[in-house]
């Protein structure tokens, strides 16, 4: 047996090997074993995957449920929240939300995922609006894109966002949840002058009633 023969059995023998990483080890250890030649592209990608599986990635795999627990788990959720209505992080972002722990190689790719980092500095912002404030809509809102409701008729939710969009509405609660990665994406439910059904906004859509704060001064 070649010395990258024993490198590859070494990497299947432990558990932080799986998913696709096995499953190619596996099949390149069968082409080297039917002595066919590799080719540039998957010599490269065994050096990642054997990179990736090392005695060192083994002892993090076997210490990753009390570290997920202490250093992620947080994060974890608002991450969650997000991908679980993206695509590509879908399954995911379902198994956090459900209270499992994930694979650790699959959720630090998501952790450090560019819109993952963008969500979670979101998140970590302050609130610029506070509760009970009197808000309006931005130029930028828009009744398709800017307000959620769910479990309404469009009839009602139509007559609702043009009661916010005239008279605007007074912020009920600050979600916790982020479901953009735009900048402005604090979500706020929001319940609207003359409405009975309140809407969820994003904070980049809104702005400060303005008059009605300079009248009371």
């Amino acid at each position: 047996m070649t010395d990258l023969q024993l490198k590859i059995e070494s990497a299947l023998s432990r558990s932080v090997c799986g998913g696709w990483d096995r499953t190619f080890l596996e099949s390149i250890l069968e082409q080297i074993s039917k002595k066919r030649a590799l080719s540039v592209k998957q010599k490269q990608t065994l050096g990642k995957v054997l990179a990736r599986n090392t005695p060192e990635d083994q002892a993090a795999h076997l210490n990753w449920a009390s570290v997920y627990e202490a250093q992620y788990k947080k994060d974890a959720q608002v991450l969650g929240a997000y991908h679980l209505h993206q695509p590509y992080y879908k399954p995911l972002a379902t198994d956090i939300l459900a209270g499992h722990i994930p694979e650790r190689g699959k959720f630090l790719r998501m952790y450090d995922n560019k819109y993952s980092k963008k969500v979670l500095r979101e998140y970590a912002k302050e609130a610029r609006y506070s509760k009970d404030a009197h808000v309006m809509p931005r130029a930028t809102f828009s009744a398709y894109k800017g307000a959620e409701m769910e479990n309404v008729p469009w009839s009602v939710q139509a007559d609702t966002i043009e009661k916010f969009k005239k008279r605007g509405g007074f912020i009920m609660e600050i979600k916790s949840e982020i479901y953009s990665h735009a900048k402005g994406s604090k979500r706020y439910k929001i319940l609207p002058i003359g409405s009975t059904f309140p809407l969820v906004i994003e904070e980049r859509h809104l702005k400060l009633n303005r008059k009605k704060q300079q009248k009371s001064i």
